[in-house]
């Protein structure tokens, strides 16, 4: 997909702008941050019920919000706004964020153990290969709503164990007229988003398209990403249907954390590069809803996506010279190419030890298509108020995994150069079938006008199958010739009471169940250690993790004033995480296996207000999060020693607590300045799950956005981010610094995704 340059497109609507005269004196005040009154309880929505009888802490948002709050995308709107979020900058590219809520992740890293789901109009965009989530193939301009819905919610199914995010998008009914809005500013970002929308009636249309690109800054991290979406929309007294197309094409560079020692010499710097991610999205859905008769509602979806993912990754080895051929350090077997011949110094351009390197290589194509459906019930049950949905849904994916290794050598700038030498050992060709049926029902009931209880089940039964070979054909990925099964059946339930008009509480219990990867299931072999994120070999089987978890609180209303208290409490059983192999470098914790702990927990409590004085809007949110080990088991750290984690050891990269403020006030109607500030407590570094190192420090962050409404059709807005320039680290994590060139003297272990400076956009949007 092709667009104008944003610079001409901002050219032109500046000329428009100034094209206008009739000054904008409307007596408009700024959205209210409000509940959602009716919130979705499955991925197709339907119905819906109050927010007051859903037994949970369920956090929404609007079009009008995510667009007033001027974030990047979808992940960003979270971390700077919703209770409970925090980002990790593993990759160091805001495209590239491990979110994390409640102490569970959505990321876009493959190996990452990921226990959120995400759906947009019912359709689950976790990926078939490794569940990750790729935020930039969410574009955030066609999103109508979004629900965070906590806990182990079984209705959401798989991955769901600690939460699940539901995006509804935009159609020509709920979303008319016609806009142009671009903006520029800090790290060369440019960015240009149309928007179209109308109905008849009857017929409607809606379409967006947006083009975003940016140089970065840290170096050679420039990225470049085009999103186009259309829906046509059908609609009558009793029906609707909703065909909706969308393309995402992303060309990302985030190179990763750096070592502390080369940050305090230059934070822009980056450890090596490139490590590029180019993601190709195309994805069909059909949504439609009738209601049979005054009681009875049957909603439906099926969809087709194709989501192809190409990886780059320059990076330091673990390899040198004995007697003129390439060896693994400190080994002596010689290393063979693709075509089975032993690679030879002179081959390679007789290169220096240390200035060995290694490009990989990934491609990743995947189809997925599926369908849901679900009835919903709104007969009264023993005379009492009562809505039951039924539901099943069937998905499918084919994945083909290719993967090699080429000998580099690093250039001066620690990029790499490729010498065209691919490393048998590290040649995958792999295929991944996936198969996954799901059964459910959820079934709320009045007892009383003030008591609600909501009992809901879900069964889930998931087939993997593996095929094709590793070590360049030497192994094979199924050497069982079996296919990975897993059944479970999830319960949960809950209750709500309106103590007064204005109090009400809640609890409830609920189980959900995530089935291992197929990048987990190709690296659990403990006599074959892989090296993330590349390559995979045999697949002995791994428990699936399971999720419990417990909720209550109590929230009501004073005045304008909203408020909300509550705890929760998540046990995974048979959780999965990656251990490093025992024989590997020391610092080199990206070589192991994965496999099933018996428990990991996440427990706290959050609190949350918000409300509206005059024409001053804001909230104020804290949460505690503490995430635990509740098992022993032994474990390599960094240094290669031996150590035993302990049953209340903290799960490293998890903050504990974190406090968010929002303030926005109208001066007039037709300017607003606001802010929004964060507090996030220390984390252990990844790797450190026995507690021995320091903590990486705590950070606060304040950023600023404001908006100026020319007219009814003219509005020019601007945000700063990092208004006080503050200089912290969001994630850590242990490396070898001192194996690219340049960096001998380092010697710190400690690696960090580290702040981008202060910086500032200023835009406009042209509306009819």
């Amino acid at each position: 997909m092709q667009y104008h340059h944003q610079k001409n497109a901002l050219c032109l609507m500046i000329v428009t702008a100034m094209m206008s005269s009739q000054s904008y004196a409307e007596d408009e005040s700024n959205l209210e941050l409000t509940d959602i009154e009716v919130i979705g309880t499955t991925p197709l929505h339907g119905v819906g019920l109050p927010a007051d009888q859903i037994a949970s802490n369920i956090q929404s948002a609007t079009a009008e919000e995510i667009e007033n709050s001027q974030s990047l995308d979808i992940s960003d709107f979270m971390n700077n706004t919703l209770n409970s979020v925090s980002i990790n900058s593993a990759q160091n590219s805001p495209f590239q964020p491990d979110l994390q809520y409640r102490g569970f992740t959505a990321s876009p890293l493959i190996g990452n153990s990921q226990g959120l789901s995400v759906y947009i109009d019912g359709v689950r965009v976790n990926e078939p290969f490794g569940d990750a989530v790729n935020f930039e193939l969410i574009p955030q301009s066609v999103i109508s709503s979004m629900n965070l819905m906590p806990g182990s919610n079984p209705i959401f199914g798989l991955n769901t164990l600690g939460g699940a995010i539901s995006i509804q998008t935009k159609n020509g009914f709920s979303h008319e007229g016609h806009s142009l809005e671009g903006y520029g500013g800090s790290f060369g970002r440019w960015s240009t988003t149309l928007e179209s929308g109308g109905n008849d009636g009857n017929l409607a249309y809606y379409v967006s398209g947006t083009h975003t690109e940016e140089d970065g800054w840290r170096d050679e991290s420039d990225a470049e990403i085009d999103q186009l979406f259309a829906k046509l929309s059908y609609q009558n007294e009793t029906s609707t249907l909703d065909l909706s197309v969308m393309g995402v094409d992303s060309d990302l560079n985030g190179n990763g954390a750096s070592p502390v020692e080369l940050v305090k010499i230059d934070r822009e710097a980056v450890f090596t590069h490139p490590d590029n991610t180019q993601n190709e999205l195309r994805m069909l859905s059909l949504n439609g809803s009738h209601w049979l008769n005054d009681s009875l509602l049957l909603s439906a979806n099926t969809y087709f996506r194709n989501n192809d993912r190409e990886t780059f990754n320059g990076d330091g080895a673990e390899l040198e010279f004995d007697g003129g051929f390439l060896v693994e350090e400190d080994e002596t077997d010689r290393l063979e190419d693709t075509n089975g011949a032993e690679i030879t110094e002179a081959a390679l351009g007789n290169p220096d030890d240390d200035d060995l390197a290694l490009n990989n290589t990934s491609e990743t194509e995947q189809d997925s298509y599926g369908l849901s459906l679900q009835f919903t019930f709104l007969d009264d049950l023993f005379g009492k108020e009562n809505q039951l949905i039924v539901g099943a849904s069937y998905d499918k994916s084919d994945v083909e995994y290719v993967a090699n290794s080429e000998v580099a050598v690093f250039r001066e700038d620690r990029g790499t150069n490729g010498t065209g030498v691919l490393l048998a050992e590290t040649a995958v060709d792999g295929k991944i079938d996936t198969k996954t049926f799901g059964l459910f029902f959820t079934d709320t009931i009045s007892m009383t006008d003030k008591l609600a209880l909501t009992l809901a089940a879900r069964y889930n039964r998931t087939e993997i199958d593996i095929s094709g070979t590793s070590e360049n054909g030497d192994t094979d990925l199924n050497e069982n010739n079996e296919k990975h099964v897993f059944n479970r059946i999830n319960p949960s339930v809950g209750l709500t009471y309106a103590m007064s008009e204005t109090t009400g509480i809640y609890g409830g219990y609920s189980e959900s169940n995530r089935a291992p990867t197929p990048s987990e299931l190709t690296c659990a072999d403990p006599d074959h250690p892989c090296a993330l994120p590349n390559s995979f070999l045999s697949d002995p089987p791994l428990d699936d993790v399971v999720a419990k978890t417990f909720e209550a609180g109590v929230r009501g209303k004073m005045g304008s004033t909203k408020w909300s208290f509550g705890f929760f409490t998540t046990t995974l059983n048979d959780d999965i995480i990656f251990f490093p192999d025992s024989d590997a470098p020391a610092g080199q914790l990206n070589v192991g296996v994965f496999d099933n702990v018996d428990r990991t927990k996440r427990q706290g409590f959050e609190f949350g207000l918000s409300g509206k004085r005059e024409n001053l809007t804001w909230t104020a949110n804290y949460s505690m999060i503490d995430a635990t080990y509740e098992s022993s088991f032994g474990y390599i750290d960094h240094e290669g020693d031996p150590q035993q984690v302990t049953s209340g050891n903290s799960v490293p990269g998890i903050p504990k607590n974190n406090i968010k403020i929002g303030l926005d006030y109208a001066f007039t109607p037709a300017f607003s300045l606001g802010m929004n500030a964060s507090y996030h407590s220390g984390q252990y570094f990844r790797g450190d799950d026995v507690n021995e190192d320091d903590k990486l420090d705590g950070y606060g962050v304040v950023n600023l956005h404001s908006r100026y409404k020319l007219n009814k059709n003219v509005e020019f807005f601007a945000k700063v981010d990092n208004l006080f320039d503050s200089e912290y680290e969001t994630f850590g994590l242990y490396g070898e610094p001192d194996e690219a060139p340049g960096l001998d003297a380092l010697s710190d272990e400690h690696f960090v995704g580290t702040s981008a400076p202060r910086a500032g956009w200023i835009g406009i949007k042209i509306s009819m």
